[in-house]
C-alpha cells in the first residue's frame, strides 16, 4: 500500500490521570531504526513435521511476538506508519501497537500472554480498551495471542462483543489465525521461525485460510453406492437358494439400539450441529455397516471424505482444512488416525478444531474402533506416566456408541420376520444360535472353520500374521516377512514334509474367500496416492486379527518372526516394535530394531538404545545414545545422561551439552544446568547467566533466577523475575510469586498481586482457586475449582469437593462430582467417594461402585473391596474382583490375590491366578510367578516368569533375575539383568 504524503495522521488523544493533570500518553514512532523492525532477538526450535497445520507461535518470546506484530501490521496488512504505545512497566490500557493506513483508518493491535485463552479473557481485554481512555481513535481492534482460541465459548463471545461494540471492528488472532496469516509469507516465517521451519511450513499447498472454499475434499454422498468401498464386510453366499435368485450385495438391515443413537446424531447434523460418533465393538459385529446405514438418511448434497493415503494420519492432516460444510468424515478403524506417534495428537487436535468451527459446519465424523483400541486412546495414563493421547482423549470423551456382539431378543425377532426375504439371513438366524448374526453373515464363522481345520503350513502363516499384528506391525504385512516368520511356527516334522513352492501354494489357498466373503489373507492393493510396495503385502482378516489378539495373548512370538522384523518391518513400525521387544526382555532384538529405526531417521528409540547398552555395561555406547536422546528432547533421557556422565567422570561434557540446549530454551536442560553447576558457579554468576536468557524471552530462566534470588533473600529482585516469567505464561512462576508475596506481605497483597497478573493475561485457574481457599474465601474458591474442573484440571476435584460440601452441602457436592466420575475422570470418582465415605454414606458409595457398566478405577476398586470386606462379604468381594480380573483388570487381579492371602487361602490365590493365566491374561502369568516364588517353588516360578516376560510383562524381568540369585544361580541372574532373553526363552549372553 503506497503512502499518501498529503494525509495527516491523527495524534494521540491526551488522557487525564487520577490527579487531574493532563499528561501526554507515552508513545514511540516505529521508524526504520526502531528495535522492533530489526531481526527478532531469538527463534523458537524448528518444526520437525513437514506441512504442519500450525506454526509454533506459542514458543515465541514476548519480544519476538512484538516484532512479529509490527511486521504483520506493516508488511502484511499494509500500515504506512506504526507506533508503539507505552513503555515497559507502564499501564497501557491494553494497547501495544497502532497501525496507520493510507485511507485514514487506524488499527490497534494488542498482544498479551495467556496460558489458556478463555471467553472471559477476551471480554476483559476488549472492555479494557473500549472503556479505557482509548488514546487513539481506532476503527479496528485486533487482539493477538499465541494461545489456542478455537473454543466454542470464545467464538460465541467474540460474536457477541462485535454486536455490543459495533461499529468497532474486533478481531482475534490466535495460533490458527497467525499461522494462516503467515502461511503465504515465507520470508516472514524464515525471519521469525528460521529457515528449516519455513521450508517445512510453507510447502506448496493451498492457503489453509481459504483451502476449504476452493478445494473441498470428498465426493457427493450420492456417488457412494458401493458399501464395500467403505470397508463394509462382504457377506457369505447362501447355501440354499432358488435357481436364478439375484440377491442384493447386503441382506436386509436389522436396526438395533445403537442405530437409533447414531441416527439421532446424524439427524442433528442435518440441523446444522456438527457431530462425532465412534462405534465401539468387536470385529465383525456390524460397526461399519451401521455407519453405512446411517449416512443413507443424509441429503444428496452432502459429501463424504475417506482419508487413507499415504497413511491414515497423514491423509487426515493433509486434507482436514479442506473439509467443507455438510461433509461426512469417514474414519473406519479410527485407531491408526489417532495413535500415530508423530501425527496422532495433531490429527486429534485438527478434528477438535473442525468440529468446533461453525464456518465449516455442519460435519459428521464417523469412526469405528475395537474395544482395546478405544481403551488405549481414552484411558488416562498411570500416575507419572507420559500422556501420549491427551488430545485424542479430549476429542473422543463422551462420543462412543457400543455395538453389542450379539442380537438381543427384539433384534432376533425382527431378523426372523425378515429372514424369508433373504436366504443368507435365514441361514444366519438358523445356525447362529448365540445371536451372533452379523459374525455369521460376514463369514467370521467360515473363517474360524478354515483356520481351525487349516493344514500346518496355512496355520503357520496365519499364526505368523497374528503375532506380527499383535506385537505392533501395521496392517500390510510383507510377503518375505510372512515367509521367514512362518518357518518358526512349524514343527521339525511339518517342516520336513513341505514341498517346493509350499509358501506360494499356501498364500494362494489363504486368498480364497470363505463362502464368497472374507479371505484369511488379502492382497493389499495400494490406493491412489499410496506408495507402491516393492513386494506383495497381505492383510490378515479383521476377525482373525481380533481372534489372535485374544487367543494368543500369552503365547510367545516365534524367534523367526523377531529375527525377520529388523529387515522387513515397515519403517513406521520400527520404534514401536523396538519398545515391544524391550518389554518382552528381548534386549538384543530390541537394539537391532532400534538401530534400524535410527538408520531410518526415527529418533524415538535413542533412550532405549542407551538403556539396553547401560544394562549391558557398555557405558560409552550408552552415553552416546543418551546424548542423542537428549538432543531429540526425550525427557526420559536427561536424568540418565546426567547420572551416567557423573559416574564416568564426564560431568563437564553433560553440562556443556545441557547448557547449549538450555540457551535454546530447553527448560528441562536449564534446570539440570542450574543443579549441576550449583557448587562450581557463584550465585551472581548463575543469576547473570539466567538473567541474560530471561532478557531473550526465556520464561523458565526468569523463574530459575527468581528461585535463586529467593534462596539468598533478595526478595524484591526475585519477585521481578517471577513476574516476568508469569507474564510469559509460566504457571510455576505464578505460584512461586504468589507464595512469596503471601509469606512476606500477607493474603490481601497476594490476592491483589494475583489480580494484577490476571489483568496482564497471566492466569491460572487452579492457583487462583487455591489462593482464594487459603485466604478463607471459600465460595469464590469453589467457583474457580469448578471452572478448573471444566477446563480439564483433574487436581481440582479433591479440594473442590471439600469446599463444595462446606459451602453447598453433601447433596449439591455429590451432584457436581458424580457426572465427572461417571464419565471416567478418576480423580473425580476418588473425590466423590471420599465425600460419601466421609459422611459415612457407605451403602451409597458401595451401590455406586457396583453399578453395572461402572468404569472401575483405583478409587472404585479399593473402596468397593474395602466396604465389602468390612461388612463381612469377603466371598462377594472375591467374586467381584475375580470377574474384573477376567475382564483384564490387572489391579483387581492383584487385589484379589492379596485378599485370598489375607484370608489365609493362599492355595486358592495360586489356583485362581493359574486359571486366569490359562485364559490368556498376561498379568496372571506374572502373578502366578510371584505367588509360586513366595511358596518357595523356585523352578516352577522361573518357568512362569519366563512365560510372563515373553508375553510382555516387563516388571517380571528383574524379579526373575533376583529369584535366580536367591537360588544361587548368580551368573544367570546377572546375565538376565544385563542381556535379557532370547526369543526362544533362553537367557541371552550378549546384545551384539
Amino acid at each position: 500500500m503506497a503512502t499518501n504524503p498529503q494525509h495527516v495522521f491523527p495524534e494521540p488523544i491526551r488522557a487525564a490521570e487520577p490527579g487531574g493533570e493532563d499528561v501526554e500518553q507515552l508513545w514511540e514512532e516505529i521508524d526504520a531504526g526502531h528495535r522492533l523492525v530489526h531481526a527478532p532477538p531469538d527463534l523458537p526450535p524448528p518444526l520437525t513435521v513437514t506441512a504442519p497445520l500450525l506454526l509454533q507461535v506459542e514458543q515465541l518470546s514476548w519480544e519476538s511476538l512484538e516484532h512479529l506484530i509490527v511486521a504483520l501490521a506493516c508488511e502484511v496488512e499494509g500500515a504506512v506508519r506504526s507506533r508503539l504505545y507505552g513503555r515497559n512497566g507502564q499501564k497501557q490500557h491494553g494497547i501495544d501497537v497502532v497501525g496507520y493506513f493510507v485511507d485514514g483508518s487506524l488499527t490497534v493491535y494488542q498482544a498479551k500472554r495467556w496460558q489458556n485463552f478463555t471467553a472471559d479473557a477476551l471480554s476483559d481485554a476488549v472492555r479494557m480498551y473500549v472503556e479505557g481512555t482509548r488514546p487513539f481513535d481506532a476503527t479496528r481492534f485486533v487482539l493477538v495471542t499465541s494461545a489456542y482460541t478455537g473454543d466454542t465459548a470464545v467464538e460465541d463471545r467474540l460474536h457477541q462483543l462485535r454486536t455490543d461494540y459495533h461499529p468497532l471492528e474486533i478481531e482475534l488472532w490466535g495460533r490458527q489465525q497467525l499461522s494462516d496469516l503467515l502461511f503465504p509469507q515465507r520470508a516472514l516465517v524464515d525471519r521469525f521461525f528460521g529457515r528449516a521451519t519455513a521450508e517445512r511450513f510453507c510447502t506448496d499447498r493451498p492457503d489453509p485460510a481459504t483451502q476449504h472454499i476452493h478445494t473441498v475434499v470428498g465426493s457427493p454422498i450420492r456417488d457412494f453406492t458401493d458399501p464395500f468401498a467403505l470397508e463394509v464386510h462382504h457377506v457369505i453366499e447362501a447355501e440354499e437358494r432358488e435357481p436364478g435368485d439375484r440377491l442384493p450385495p447386503l441382506p436386509a438391515y436389522i436396526s438395533r439400539e445403537h442405530d437409533r443413537r447414531v441416527g439421532q446424531l446424524v439427524a442433528r447434523a442435518t440441523a446444522a450441529q456438527s457431530a462425532l460418533v465412534v462405534l465401539v465393538g468387536e470385529s465383525s459385529t456390524g460397526k461399519t455397516r451401521a455407519c453405512w446405514e446411517a449416512i443413507q438418511a443424509l441429503p444428496g448434497d452432502w459429501r463424504l471424505w475417506y482419508p487413507i493415503a499415504p497413511s491414515p494420519a497423514e491423509a487426515l492432516l493433509n486434507g482436514v482444512l479442506s473439509v467443507g460444510p455438510r461433509t461426512v468424515v469417514w474414519l473406519d478403524e479410527i485407531e491408526p488416525y489417532l495413535s500415530s506417534p508423530q501425527l496422532g495428537e495433531k490429527a486429534a487436535t485438527a478434528l477438535r478444531e473442525l468440529l468446533k468451527d461453525p464456518a465449516r459446519g455442519p460435519v459428521v465424523v464417523l469412526g469405528t474402533a475395537w474395544p482395546e483400541h478405544w481403551e488405549r486412546l481414552t484411558l488416562p495414563p498411570d500416575s507419572g506416566a507420559p500422556d501420549g493421547h491427551r488430545e485424542a482423549r479430549m476429542l473422543l470423551a463422551g462420543h462412543s456408541v457400543l455395538v453389542p456382539r450379539s442380537f438381543d431378543e427384539p433384534a432376533l425377532l425382527e431378523a426372523r420376520r425378515t429372514a424369508h426375504e433373504d436366504w443368507r439371513l435365514a441361514e444366519a438366524v438358523r445356525r447362529a444360535g448365540d445371536g451372533r448374526i452379523v459374525q455369521y453373515l460376514s463369514g467370521a464363522f467360515a473363517l474360524m472353520e478354515r483356520y481351525t481345520t487349516a493344514p500346518a503350513p496355512a496355520r503357520a502363516v496365519i499364526h505368523a500374521a497374528m503375532d506380527a499384528r499383535r506385537i505392533g506391525c501395521s496392517g500390510a504385512l510383507p510377503r518375505t516377512l510372512l515367509e521367514l516368520a512362518a518357518v518358526g511356527y512349524l514343527t521339525d516334522d511339518e517342516w520336513s514334509a513341505l514341498r517346493e513352492g509350499w509358501f506360494e501354494q499356501t498364500l494362494s489357498v489363504l486368498q480364497q474367500p470363505c463362502r464368497g466373503a472374507t479371505r484369511p489373507l488379502s492382497l493389499v492393493r495400494p490406493r491412489p496416492g499410496q506408495a507402491v510396495h516393492v513386494e506383495p503385502h497381505f492383510r490378515l482378516a479383521d476377525y482373525l486379527d481380533h481372534h489372535g489378539r485374544a487367543s494368543r495373548t500369552t503365547a510367545a512370538a516365534a524367534a523367526s518372526l523377531w529375527s525377520a522384523l529388523p529387515e522387513h518391518a515397515a519403517a513406521n513400525d520400527l520404534a514401536g516394535l523396538a519398545w515391544e521387544a524391550r518389554n518382552r526382555g528381548l534386549f538384543r532384538c530390541s537394539f537391532q530394531l532400534h538401530l534400524r529405526a535410527d538408520a531410518a531417521g526415527i529418533e524415538d528409540t535413542a533412550w532405549l538404545g542407551g538403556d539396553v547398552m547401560e544394562r549391558a555395561e557398555q557405558h560409552e555406547e550408552a552415553l552416546r545414545w543418551y546424548q542423542r536422546a537428549v538432543e531429540a528432547r526425550d525427557e526420559e533421557a536427561y536424568a540418565y545422561l546426567v547420572d551416567l556422565s557423573e559416574a564416568l567422570g564426564r560431568k563437564d561434557d553433560a553440562v556443556d551439552q545441557l547448557t547449549r540446549l538450555a540457551e535454546a530454551k530447553d527448560e528441562l536442560a536449564l534446570s539440570f544446568v542450574v543443579e549441576l553447576t550449583a557448587d562450581s558457579r557463584g550465585t551472581d554468576e548463575t543469576i547473570s547467566w539466567l538473567g541474560g536468557l530471561a532478557d531473550r524471552g526465556d520464561a523458565a530462566a526468569a523463574r530459575e533466577a527468581g528461585e535463586k534470588l529467593q534462596q539468598h533473600g533478595r526478595l524484591a529482585e526475585a519477585l521481578e523475575f517471577f513476574r516476568r516469567a508469569a507474564l510469559s505464561g509460566d504457571a510455576l512462576a505464578i505460584r512461586r510469586s504468589i507464595d512469596m508475596v503471601w509469606n512476606t506481605e500477607g493474603p490481601d497483597r497476594a490476592l491483589a498481586w494475583l489480580n494484577e497478573l490476571a489483568q496482564d493475561g497471566a492466569t491460572d485457574l487452579m492457583l487462583t482457586a487455591n489462593t482464594l481457599a487459603r485466604a478463607g474465601r471459600s465460595a469464590e474458591a469453589l467457583s474457580f475449582f469448578k471452572r478448573a474442573a471444566d477446563a480439564g484440571h483433574d487436581m481440582a476435584f479433591a479440594p473442590g469437593a471439600q469446599l463444595a460440601v462446606k459451602c453447598e452441602g453433601l447433596e449439591e457436592a455429590a451432584m457436581w462430582l458424580e457426572p465427572f466420575a461417571t464419565a471416567g475422570r478418576p480423580f473425580a470418582s476418588a473425590a466423590y467417594l471420599d465425600i460419601l465415605m466421609g459422611a459415612e454414606h457407605f451403602d451409597d458409595a458401595l451401590r455406586w461402585c457396583l453399578e453395572p457398566d461402572r468404569r472401575v478405577d483405583v478409587a472404585v476398586l479399593h473402596t468397593a473391596a474395602d466396604l465389602l470386606v468390612a461388612s463381612g462379604r469377603q466371598d462377594e468381594a472375591l467374586r467381584w474382583l475375580g470377574s474384573l480380573a477376567e475382564q483384564g483388570h490387572a489391579m483387581a487381579l492383584w487385589r484379589m490375590a492379596g485378599l485370598f492371602e489375607q484370608l489365609g487361602r493362599v492355595d486358592e490365590a495360586v489356583s485362581r491366578a493359574k486359571e486366569l493365566a490359562r485364559q490368556g491374561h498376561t498379568s496372571a502369568l506374572h502373578l502366578t510367578a510371584f505367588l509360586t516364588a513366595r511358596q518357595a517353588n523356585g523352578d516352577e516360578a522361573l518357568s512362569w516368569y519366563r512365560t510372563a516376560i515373553l508375553a510382555g510383562e516387563p516388571f517380571a524381568i528383574d524379579e526373575m533375575a533376583d529369584l535366580l540369585k536367591q537360588l544361587g544361580r548368580h551368573d544367570e541372574g546377572d546375565r538376565l539383568h544385563k542381556f535379557g532373553l532370547e526369543a526362544d526363552g533362553q537367557i541371552a549372553r550378549g546384545v551384539d
